[in-house]
């Protein structure tokens, strides 16, 4: 590698660190979701069932650092909700939403699924006894505690409670000298860190088609705290000043709303065509085809390398790793994540 190009790909790297600064994936990307951990969205995944090709899995982690500066119960004013995309227009036609009780003393929580046609409202009506929802157009599907494996009425399981954090990138490489790499190898800085998550499997049929779109979205009384698709892409892209914003906003509204600044963005780290670029990244749900065992960037596993894959898509190839992969042991069937730490 030329001394130019080794410049060039520091440079890159130190931009790319500096925008990425200790918030991994999208742990505590924007002011407003650091004022409740239990709700500020780590990050989402979206896979074909292991076994099982006819099932598909989303997961969402919340709670950064669970049991050392997050909470190990999910809130219970909250909303946690798995949009899906099913034509391909960033608009939500069905929604998966979890809910939970207040926790009891030994932290057991109450936790109810429903799902909902079309866009999700958010409000508090409760359902009817026979488990359809009048008010919203939604239907009871689940209901069960935490830490348990709870069946889905129409197919499928939900479990909700506390796992070994799934992501894995070198943090402090970044913050020490900028430097992948070192000894031509990386540290993971959040091997044996917890965090909270929502794994839920269902029967692709229920989406009618293999090709989805999926995004996270939490929400307290009304208002949004947090929503996520692809990896990265608030805490990389998107200026401090305009987060919040951006976490408010709709998927369909983010090419008009933030477009620009991605793809300048983009431009100052190096990428090849960057508005062509801005517009795979744009708008933020995470796409995947049901019938295919690929990963990221169709869908995410588990154990995909959403770091090194990015790094060299943003940077034109000039960064391609930092020398860090996987390691968490995954559980071959459900809940899939690994059991948490000690």
């Amino acid at each position: 590698m030329t001394l130019r190009r080794v410049l060039v790909a520091g440079a890159i790297a130190a931009t790319f660190a500096i925008l990425l600064v200790v918030r991994g994936a999208d742990h505590g990307d924007a002011p407003g979701v650091r004022i409740n951990s239990r709700l500020d969205i780590n990050d989402v995944y979206a896979f074909q069932a292991p076994g099982n090709a006819g099932h598909t899995v989303l997961v969402m982690t919340v709670s950064p650092l669970a049991g050392i500066t997050g909470a190990t119960t999910f809130h219970p004013q909250g909303k946690y909700d798995f949009h899906v995309d099913t034509n391909a227009d960033a608009v939500e036609d069905i929604t998966f939403r979890v809910t939970f009780s207040n926790p009891d003393d030994h932290g057991v929580q109450r936790v109810r699924l429903k799902s909902i046609a079309g866009r999700g409202r958010d409000d508090d009506d409760d359902d009817d006894d026979d488990g359809h929802d009048e008010h919203r157009g939604g239907d009871s599907r689940a209901s069960g505690l935490t830490e348990q494996n709870i069946p889905i009425r129409g197919g499928g399981t939900l479990r909700a409670g506390l796992f070994d954090d799934p992501f894995f990138f070198d943090l402090l490489a970044f913050k020490n000298g900028l430097a992948f790499c070192p000894g031509g190898v990386g540290t993971n800085f959040f091997r044996g860190l917890n965090t909270l998550a929502i794994v839920l499997e269902l029967p692709s049929t229920q989406f009618g088609t293999s090709l989805i779109g999926v995004w996270a979205h939490t929400s307290q009384g009304g208002k949004t705290i947090d929503r996520m698709g692809r990896p990265a892409i608030n805490t990389v892209f998107i200026p401090k000043d305009l987060k919040d914003a951006f976490n408010a906003g709709k998927p369909a509204d983010d090419f008009k709303n933030f477009g620009q600044i991605v793809t300048n963005a983009l431009t100052s780290l190096g990428a090849a065509n960057p508005s062509a670029l801005a517009h795979f990244l744009l708008p933020d749900i995470l796409t995947v085809d049901t019938a295919d065992t690929s990963g990221f960037p169709n869908g995410r596993r588990l154990a995909d390398d959403v770091i090194d894959i990015e790094l060299g898509l943003i940077t034109n190839n000039a960064v391609t790793t930092d020398c860090v992969a996987n390691d968490s042991t995954f559980r071959a069937t459900f809940p899939y994540l690994g059991v948490p730490n000690p």
